[in-house]
């Protein structure tokens, strides 16, 4: 009944035809921390092809600070306040829009009222509106990066790199604290949104005390506002190690993370920032795919992975995470020890 009611509203609306090379280009990608950055290869390679366009992003408020200094965005958008939203593009004029990723309904239907002429996004994944883009791709398997490189090749454009990126300036990194400088620490991130993505402490644990022993390092654990309890709870399983602080901004937190020796994490965003900054890093999968959403032809990532226990997975219904309990903290240490060798 929503999408017939946005199909009514857009028919006061006209799309202008668009010929040649884009010139304007508004990518939306208004989802999670992951979701975000996983633009940034399809951002570097829109600048490199098409190096006179004025390059726009409409993001969530992460996305803003995901993107802040990008040198391949001319603008960002926060998605929020649709009219004003619907006023800034009108007057942007825009004449290609690549719906990379949005959880909401109204961006796409947004991009049509605006009157941009070429909508490009991938058939299945547009909550019914299919129908609004002027050139769907086939939604096949592979990974979210190429996912959004396939939009880019779609329009002309040429595929430049595939790393991820975020730029910290240089004051964000000179504020960081000395303390996480002069010794050696590994970054442990025990938490998830979702919890059936959640590791045992009990295995986080034991590879975090192991590695302060066997290698000498500092642990120290990180999280979410929400997640303070769970990092308490590890804390206090691993003596010697340190909670980072709360109350940091997200840059802040990625100024801090680019200057560790190791980040090992559950699935969840943590992992794409420390990729984005060069940073080694073991990812622990099981109920997603990393094949699609983990690390990608990165050096220095290793994935720890099993499938998922359950057919089919129970994701956020899921209380006991089987498949997660079959990861053995020594699968874990031996794939961090070459990182921590010295």
């Amino acid at each position: 009944m929503k999408n017939f009611w946005i199909r009514l509203f857009l028919r006061f609306f006209s799309q202008k035809n668009r010929s040649g090379p884009p010139r304007r280009i508004l990518v939306v990608a208004t989802t999670a921390l992951g979701d975000t950055l996983w633009a940034t290869p399809a951002l570097a390679s829109l600048r490199q092809s098409f190096p006179e366009a004025y390059i726009a992003v409409v993001t969530s408020g992460v996305g803003m600070e995901l993107l802040k200094h990008n040198p391949n965005v001319d603008r960002l958008y926060e998605w929020k306040n649709l009219w004003r939203l619907y006023k800034q593009w009108k007057g942007k004029a825009f004449d290609t829009a690549l719906i990379f990723h949005a959880s909401q309904r109204l961006p796409l239907p947004l991009c049509v009222a605006a009157g941009i002429g070429q909508i490009v996004g991938t058939a299945g994944l547009n909550k019914g509106l299919d129908d609004l883009l002027t050139l769907p791709l086939p939604n096949i398997r592979q990974h979210e990066i190429e996912r959004r490189l396939a939009m880019v090749k779609a329009i002309g454009g040429k595929v430049h790199n595939h790393r991820l990126s975020l730029f910290l300036t240089k004051e964000e990194k000179r504020n960081v604290k000395p303390l996480y400088i002069a010794d050696r620490w590994v970054a442990i991130h025990p938490g998830s949104k979702d919890v059936f993505k959640r590791w045992p402490l009990s295995s986080f644990a034991e590879v975090g005390n192991r590695l302060q022993k066997e290698y000498e390092c500092q642990i120290l654990i990180t999280g979410t506002q929400e997640e303070r309890d769970l990092m308490a709870q590890l804390a206090a399983k691993i003596p010697g190690s340190r909670i980072l602080e709360q109350g940091l901004s997200l840059r802040q937190f990625a100024a801090v993370l680019e200057k560790m020796a190791l980040l090992i994490s559950n699935d969840t965003g943590p992992v794409h920032v420390a990729l984005a900054l060069e940073r080694p890093v073991i990812a622990i999968y099981a109920s997603t795919d990393p094949e699609l959403c983990g690390p990608y032809q990165v050096q220095r990532a290793e994935v720890v992975a099993r499938r998922a226990t359950c057919m089919p997975c129970l994701k956020r219904k899921c209380q006991v995470p089987f498949c997660l309990m079959q990861i053995g903290p020594e699968e874990v240490i031996a794939k961090a020890a070459p990182y921590l060798v010295i």
